[in-house]
């Protein structure tokens, strides 16, 4: 959207809004190109040292179910826990629905919840989260914390002077190096689901590249997933699998399980495969340095909080979650017949825990 039709947009808007409260409407759902003007913020009272009764929201941009979200709200409920302030999460669901016109009615929603609840300060988790909702919010009043962002924040105008948070980017240098220590590595397959996270990654890694030969796969049919598999079996040393949660069997719209399509992926994969977040390696994946939901939303959580005490938002720069957690899954490693060295297990968290 051009700078002039995002001014026009937002003029609109506006115009809509007043007209709105004119006739005094009253909807039960919102209409799907409703956007928010600066009226439709909640004025964030002056933070005090004392939090309790302050609100904190946060708009998940995917489903409760799905392991990365739920380690997201688990981190921010730790951080908030006794600190009296009321937590309350939206979940857009746009990875079980990804049409275009579910994801703008996902937003109008958040939208509306915003208005009806008045929370002090949001929390934008997933680039859907931004796109169809928290750029919205750039230069208004309320404070946003996003994570778990892969684009390039500058894509829904972040930082602004209400908005800061932490964005992901996957380990794949520590994680090839990581394979590495089992033998080497000159060429490999990175395969991912077509959808805007592993788009984003992926982006992140060919401007990050690895010494080694590197070939990126995305696809969004089964058929498609299984011949990269058998095709690295034959042409790679290792498989790097990033997203794997909206394949398809062939022309039908439904999502297959991504659980079933992880377990083919490791009873036919016969090179050492690479995972980059926590919920890959415990659902089959050898080894990785990974992400963590938890982190994400653990970090969040401590600059809404610092927000709430009265920290102003030039004082939290944007940042990158950095901690990276080593993972193997000791299963794989002997199902592929692997004898992994000490110095690859120490320090490292091994599942399935024994």
């Amino acid at each position: 959207m051009g700078w002039q039709e995002n001014k026009s947009r937002k003029l609109e808007l506006v115009i809509i809004a007043l007209l709105t409260a004119l006739l005094g409407a009253c909807v039960e759902a919102p209409p799907e190109k409703i956007r928010p003007t600066r009226d439709d913020v909640s004025r964030t009272a002056p933070a005090t040292a004392d939090v309790r009764g302050k609100r904190v929201l946060l708009i998940n941009s995917y489903h409760e179910g799905y392991p990365w979200s739920d380690a997201i709200v688990e981190g921010a409920r730790k951080v908030l826990a006794g600190t009296g302030v009321e937590f309350n999460v939206y979940y857009m669901n746009t990875k079980q629905r990804e049409d275009e016109a579910w994801k703008r009615k996902a937003g109008d929603m958040a939208i509306y919840l915003v208005r009806d609840w008045r929370p002090d300060v949001i929390i934008t988790a997933d680039d859907n989260a931004q796109q169809y909702f928290g750029r919205m919010y750039v230069d208004t009043e309320i404070p946003i914390v996003f994570c778990g962002v892969n684009t390039p924040p500058s894509k829904y105008g972040y930082p602004a002077s209400n908005v800061t948070g932490i964005i992901e980017r996957p380990f794949f240098r520590k994680s090839v190096r990581l394979a590495q220590q089992l033998g080497a590595v000159k060429k490999i397959t990175v395969l991912s689901s077509e959808d805007p996270t592993s788009e984003g990654a992926v982006q992140f890694m060919r401007d990050h590249p690895v010494d080694c030969e590197t070939k990126v796969r995305l696809v969004d049919k089964f058929s498609d997933w299984k011949k990269i598999v058998y095709e690295s079996n034959q042409q790679a040393d290792v498989l790097a699998i990033y997203m794997y949660h909206t394949i398809r069997d062939g022309d039908n719209p439904a999502i297959l399980d991504p659980v079933k399509v992880m377990m083919w992926t490791v009873e036919n994969a016969k090179i050492p495969t690479l995972g980059f977040f926590e919920f890959g390696v415990q659902d089959g994946l050898l080894m990785g340095v990974v992400e963590s939901g938890q982190e994400h939303g653990q970090e969040a959580a401590k600059y809404a909080l610092e927000i709430l005490r009265g920290v102003p938002i030039r004082a939290l720069p944007v940042k990158r979650a950095n901690v990276g957690i080593k993972m193997i899954n000791r299963d794989t490693a002997k199902r592929l017949g692997l004898r992994l060295p000490a110095t690859l297990t120490r320090g490292a968290v091994v599942v399935p825990e024994t």
